[in-house]
């Protein structure tokens, strides 16, 4: 699945990640010295492939706080966006490091996860990687039968 940021509502994109990079902005433990034009980057490039499965693929924007979007079936998914597919055993590895906190943090957390690619100094195209399910320890790559 291949899509672009220019065919999406960029305006209500670009406000949704604005409202997080508020949050974020606010407190200096998540601002790290940034600016708030900076986080907002930050951000759209990743609500960006939340956004195209909102408004393109009809999921559902997740209300929990600092959670992604739900499925069709209703499931929690995370999604991260990495620049080139070399990099997404990393992100794998950050999401199991952050999934195992948060169960021992007892804090809500997604049993799935999606990465897409994009390099934002080649283009717009976004690009799926991979669909992932958490096996209690681990994300293990799965089919995502919503996206055939």
């Amino acid at each position: 699945m291949i899509f672009k940021k220019s065919e999406l509502d960029t305006e209500r994109l670009y406000d949704r990640a604005r409202d997080e990079a508020i949050e974020i902005y606010s407190k200096d433990s998540t601002r790290k010295g940034r600016t708030l034009e900076q986080i907002i980057e930050t951000v759209e490039y990743g609500h960006t492939a939340e956004w195209f499965l909102i408004e393109k693929m009809g999921w559902l924007d997740n209300p929990a706080r600092y959670n992604d979007v739900i499925d069709p079936d209703g499931k929690w998914v995370e999604i991260k966006v990495t620049k080139i597919p070399q990099y997404a055993p990393s992100v794998i590895q950050r999401l199991n490091e952050h999934r195992r906190n948060l169960d021992k943090w007892g804090k809500p957390a997604a049993n799935h996860a999606m990465i897409f690619t994009n390099d934002p100094d080649q283009d717009d195209t976004y690009k799926f990687y991979g669909y992932y399910e958490w096996n209690g320890f681990n994300f293990i790559e799965k089919k995502c039968v919503h996206l055939t």
